[in-house]
């Protein structure tokens, strides 16, 4: 019970909006909440678990251009967060359905950029075509000492770059240390 209060009204470990580089950003909600909650029972989540670890979400927009979603999980090791990674990884991802959304595209792997301040780091892209206009998604998952921040940049295929994703990330990653 403890515990549960613990983790309601927690501080959000993501950025908050003004810190973001870029933008300029505006927060779009955000929440915290016990990590493990979807019931996973590996057992890096059952660690975070008995240590009531908070994972942090917060969405972001910069307003006519991208959208910015970051999660922040601690862990109670660098080990069990490179080893979450990749189960963090591959949970299903579903796409928002909004008006003007179509042919969205598969989740694939891409070669991760170099992301500062971090020990491990998986990439991916998602392409889709909002109001007529090509556009995508691109994620990092990525492991920050005992940490795993994991971050999607979503717009116009032309406004939304990897080295804008990175230099969001690296700032999330050098709040964390």
């Amino acid at each position: 019970m403890l515990a549960q209060l613990r983790s309601f009204g927690s501080r959000n470990a993501c950025l908050p909006a003004g810190a973001l580089p870029g933008g300029p950003w505006t927060a779009r909600g955000g929440r915290t909440y016990r990590t493990g909650a979807s019931g996973s029972t590996s057992e890096a989540i059952t660690r975070a678990r008995a240590m009531r670890s908070v994972t942090s979400v917060r969405g972001y927009q910069e307003v006519g251009r991208a959208d910015l979603f970051i999660q922040v999980v601690p862990f109670a090791s660098a080990d069990d967060a490179r080893t979450a990674l990749a189960e963090l990884r591959a949970l299903p991802r579903t796409m928002p359905q909004g008006k003007g959304l179509s042919d969205v595209g598969e989740l694939r792997a891409v070669a991760p950029p170099e992301v500062a301040g971090t020990t491990l780091v998986e990439a991916a892209e998602q392409p889709f075509v909002l109001d007529g206009e090509h556009s995508r998604t691109l994620t990092l998952w990525c492991a920050v000492g005992s940490t795993v921040v994991v971050a999607a940049l979503g717009g116009r295929s032309e406004a939304v770059r990897w080295p804008q994703l990175v230099e969001l990330v690296e700032a999330q990653a050098a709040a964390l240390t």
